[in-house]
């Protein structure tokens, strides 16, 4: 079996499950990913299977994306959710940019 279909059925961190949910959430792509943490792309394969990011890492993630770092630190699994104290809530439609709206309903169609 080639490494490309092996990578294929890697399940992937709940890091990375939340990463990727925000790229394309946000119509963001790994080449920004990559530019903003200043990480090369190679790391995310590293995520991907579980491997841990540091906190200055997770800091220029909550930034890309404009969350809280222990929103980031959450999805490492690095805290918890009490640890971190979050409370989930649910956005201001009013307060969604019109790409984000559109990119959520895109992932809705393409998985319904």
């Amino acid at each position: 079996m080639s490494d490309v279909s092996s990578e294929q059925n890697i399940t992937p961190s709940p890091l990375w499950t939340y990463i990727e949910t925000n790229l394309e959430n946000r119509g963001l792509n790994t080449g920004d990913l990559a530019r903003a943490t200043g990480v090369h792309r190679s790391r995310f394969t590293d995520w991907r299977r579980g491997k841990s990011i540091s906190i200055e890492t997770a800091r220029a993630i909550a930034k890309l994306f404009e969350v809280s770092p222990l929103e980031v630190l959450v999805a490492a699994e690095l805290l918890t959710p009490e640890e971190a104290q979050l409370r989930h809530t649910r956005p201001n439609p009013a307060e969604v940019s019109n790409e984000e709206l559109i990119a959520e309903l895109k992932r809705r169609l393409k998985h319904s």
